[in-house]
């Protein structure tokens, strides 16, 4: 609130703040007995009393000279600030003090910032994608480490040069399944086009890797397991230090999990949600589509059967 003399921020999880009419941030949560880190003293030199503005960031001061300069070697995101160097002139404001201890320091202050830019955590609408590959276990039974090993690495070349040409970005390797995200740039509807793209692109060029190569050499053929979902997540990078170790974690991405999994249950390759469908622009003539239930997941889900029945030379899924 502001009384013409001083205003009122929220800095989340600490309380409110009654910041004086010229007054830094830093100096009316010290004045509050916030212990703000600031280890050059508010001089903007160590960068320990950023802050991440959550809401309200017109109401703040623009950065001044100092503070872009550190702001350019740290490498500094969209919404971090000095809070010994802002000042505020309106609201309503809130944030989050990013420094509260030691460990923090060193999480923040002792890196590359920029490498940890998501490390703050952010809730993002995106296209959640997994893929696993079916009747892969008979192959890996039945043939030499090498075999297995190279036959993953042709498959995951394949796949990974589809996503990257539709934008996903891969989360996570588990064995021989894939977790993806699309939207980190761009709409969610776009998101989702290219999502069902990518995956249209994947069971096809798995049918000609089939038929030019794995057939040919090794007498058996592959098949994918595809689930897509849309939803609000949470992105952030989480780890023990690795670069660009992005999570992407909440329940819709548990739908999409389940879906990739359903797809043995309904003897269908790809399945979408109802939710990912509706927001094509251009989808697939003539889908079928089918309500299903999902293990762990309450309510049933309307789905979308992109994908095609499996039928193996192998017969073991």
């Amino acid at each position: 609130m502001d009384n013409g003399n001083s205003f009122t921020v929220e800095l989340i999880n600490d309380g409110l703040l009654t910041v004086q009419n010229q007054q830094t941030i830093l100096e009316a949560s010290l004045a509050a007995g916030i212990p703000h880190y600031h280890a050059c003293g508010g001089n903007a030199r160590c960068s320990t009393c950023r802050v991440f503005v959550e809401e309200g960031e017109k109401f703040l001061t623009p950065p001044n000279r100092a503070e872009l300069t550190l702001a350019k070697k740290m490498g500094f995101p969209a919404g971090v600030r000095l809070a010994c160097q802002t000042r505020v002139n309106g609201g309503p404001i809130r944030l989050h003090r990013i420094i509260r201890d030691k460990i923090d320091v060193e999480m923040y202050v002792h890196t590359n910032f920029s490498d940890a830019t998501r490390s703050l955590g952010e809730e993002r609408e995106l296209a959640l994608f997994f893929l696993d590959i079916r009747n892969f276990t008979p192959f890996a039974q039945s043939h030499l480490p090498f075999d297995v090993i190279h036959i993953l690495n042709r498959f995951f070349a394949l796949v990974r040069n589809i996503i990257h040409a539709n934008n996903g970005r891969v989360i996570e390797v588990a064995g021989d399944g894939l977790y993806v995200v699309f939207g980190m740039e761009g709409s969610i509807a776009e998101a989702a086009a290219e999502a069902v793209r990518a995956g249209l692109r994947i069971i096809d060029e798995v049918e000609i890797f089939n038929d030019g190569y794995l057939e040919i050499h090794f007498s058996h053929r592959l098949a994918v397991g595809m689930g897509l979902h849309v939803g609000r997540v949470i992105c952030g990078e989480v780890g023990i230090g690795v670069k660009g170790a992005l999570s992407v974690i909440g329940y819709p991405v548990n739908v999409a999990a389940r879906l990739e999994t359903a797809t043995k249950q309904v003897n269908n390759s790809f399945l979408v949600s109802e939710e990912a469908f509706l927001l094509l622009a251009e989808p697939p003539a003539n889908v079928a589509s089918a309500e299903i239930s999902l293990k762990g997941i309450p309510v049933p889900h309307r789905v979308f059967l992109l994908g095609r029945p499996y039928v193996f030379l192998n017969k073991t899924q």
